[in-house]
């Protein structure tokens, strides 16, 4: 929907080790404002996920029914399946009718009385490759968030983005600090609402550009290549996620062989604008890795 919007901006970063070799700061993404990670979010919830197993607390391999009894789904749907993307569970659920802010109805009241218990019916057997699930990560937020009696937010902080030394973040930044991007008409756009369900496990989390840039650093660093990375996308050396949500575009890899960190954050822009921006900036700049 961004050709609706007339404010275009892009915050894009190449980092060597200590060294930056590339950055650029559109308009909007001056000042350090909080912007959307979009599904980056995820990579976030799996690490939840992984620290609690780390800690004896939740077997991956479990079924989420045992977690969520009224999910009724089969012993199949594990942890493990849901952070993978291999449930069976579709992109998103029925009823997700508002164009302009489609997770804001999702309450995790709402979510828990009319989605939990229609997720058998929702569910189809898997294909062999991963199918993209947003559904999916929102029930593994509601599984953790009842397996540990806190929430999504206090997990993340807690067991992920603190240990790493990530503060700047948030799941319902003040106004003042997020950025306005208007519509032709001069109205500003809304943002989706994301903080009050457990799709903010799935695409909720704000954060600065440093921040993102810092997260994605700290929870890669001492990852070798065949560490198996939750949540993340695997190419080979290089770790990376994207995000879009409904003005913001995001983008971060780490080549976990070179310690090379692309991180790209869009406004206004079309959907996967900021994947183009990283791609252009890994090929101009090969020889520098």
């Amino acid at each position: 929907m961004s050709i609706l919007a007339r404010d275009r901006s892009t915050a894009q970063r190449l980092r060597d080790g200590d060294r930056v070799v590339v950055e650029r700061f559109g308009p909007l993404h001056r000042g350090a404002p909080m912007l959307e990670w979009g599904s980056i979010t995820k990579t976030v919830t799996a690490a939840i996920a992984a620290r609690l197993a780390e800690a004896g607390e939740l077997d991956l391999d479990a079924p989420v029914a045992t977690l969520l009894p009224a999910t009724l789904l089969p012993g199949a749907v594990t942890v493990r399946t849901l952070i993978e993307h291999r449930s069976g569970l579709p992109r998103v659920p029925a009823g997700m009718t508002d164009p302009l802010d489609p997770y804001a109805a999702f309450t995790t009241r709402r979510f828990d009385m009319e989605v939990v218990p229609a997720l058998a019916a929702l569910r189809r057997e898997p294909k062999p490759a991963p199918e993209y699930s947003n559904l999916g990560y929102a029930v593994l937020t509601r599984a953790l968030e009842e397996l540990t009696g806190q929430s999504w937010w206090q997990l993340a902080r807690s067991r992920v983005l603190e240990p790493l030394g990530v503060v700047d973040v948030a799941v319902d930044p003040p106004a003042e600090r997020r950025p306005v991007v208007r519509a032709w008409s001069g109205a500003p756009r809304a943002q989706w609402t994301m903080h009050t369900g457990p799709f903010v496990g799935a695409g909720g989390l704000w954060g600065t550009f440093d921040a993102l840039e810092r997260y994605a650093s700290a929870a890669m660093r001492h990852t070798g290549a065949d560490a198996w990375a939750p949540g993340w996308q695997v190419a080979g050396t290089v770790r990376w996620h994207n995000g879009h949500v409904r003005d913001s575009g995001s983008f971060v890899a780490v080549d976990t062989a070179s310690d090379r960190v692309v991180t790209v954050h869009t406004l206004g822009r079309f959907v996967g604008t900021a994947d183009r921006v990283a791609q252009r900036l890994v090929r101009r700049h090969r020889s520098a890795a």
